[in-house]
């Protein structure tokens, strides 16, 4: 049984106090608070795990398993999906083993078998030694399946606009029914999330277009913004903001203002409140 006053507390970026637990990553000593992931730890260490599907903003699924890491000490030795498996006081950690290596050279040529195009696919397998795939299937599609599209839409959004279809090699992602989605608000967070660029937003005159795999999956209008005229963001996506931002404080969204002209009355805003603040300081001064 641990001694409580042996445990280590530490804040942490909330300010609430964390117990910290100790691991070692490849030789190194960690500290990571309960309920972390051996990733986050290891990002924290500066110890480069790479990572396909995870993302920070996002709960991790595991879904590509290039994180893998070999763990021993107070866990069964063994190997792990990093971004799901949280640390443990004596855990030891390696990233780098030449089993680890092996296993993640054939993921990688998996995933380029299937985008061998891909600048960002083709980079992260480079980095690991991998310049070419015995899994060619013919195609050249950047879509590597790591979810993160579905999830930000699904988890953060809300909107359940996107979805896995099929099985195997038929495997893709897509809308409900493969057609133009009454779900999408149009706010572009799978673009955002996307490592591999495989998803666009397209905004040309006052519509936007969401597609992937050549596909169109969300057509909108455009609205403008009450200052500059501009368009620039969905009725849809704009119905959210006031739904989730300001509603919860009692307000209502009744201007719309396109980011430009937000960060320019910020400006301004600020700009006043310097003046002002010279302009006290000047009344007010002592003369000496």
């Amino acid at each position: 049984m641990k001694n409580a006053n042996s445990m280590q507390f530490k804040k942490d970026k909330e300010g609430d106090m964390a117990e910290m637990i100790n691991l070692t990553i490849n030789g190194k000593k960690v500290q990571a608070p309960r309920g972390k992931t051996v990733l986050e730890a290891a990002t924290d260490a500066d110890i480069y795990i790479p990572t396909l599907c995870y993302h920070p903003a996002l709960e991790p699924e595991g879904t590509c398993r290039l994180c893998i890491v070999e763990v021993s000490g107070s866990l069964r030795k063994g190997i792990r999906v990093s971004c799901i498996q949280e640390v443990k006081e004596g855990l030891v950690v390696e990233t780098e083993t030449e089993e680890i290596n092996k296993h993640r050279r054939l993921l990688l040529e998996l995933f380029l078998g299937r985008s061998p195009d891909s600048p960002y696919l083709i980079d992260l397998a480079a980095r690991h030694g991998v310049t070419s795939s015995r899994f060619l299937t013919g195609e050249s599609n950047d879509c590597v399946l790591c979810g993160r599209c579905v999830r930000v839409c699904r988890d953060e959004i809300g909107a359940y606009a996107l979805c896995f279809v099929n099985r195997g090699p038929d495997r893709k992602v897509t809308t409900d029914f493969e057609r133009l989605s009454e779900y999408c608000i149009g706010c572009g967070s799978c673009a955002q999330v996307c490592p591999t660029g495989a998803i666009q937003v397209q905004d040309r005159g006052n519509e936007r277009k969401i597609s992937t795999w050549g596909q169109v999956f969300a057509k909108f209008k455009l609205e403008r913004c009450d200052h500059c005229g501009t368009p620039f963001a969905p009725a849809k996506y704009l119905e959210l903001i006031n739904k989730k931002a300001y509603q919860p404080k009692g307000l209502e969204l009744v201007d719309y203002i396109c980011p430009e002209c937000f960060k320019n009355r910020d400006r301004a805003s600020e700009k006043r409140k310097a003046s002002a603040l010279r302009s006290s300081v000047v009344k007010w001064s002592v003369p000496r």
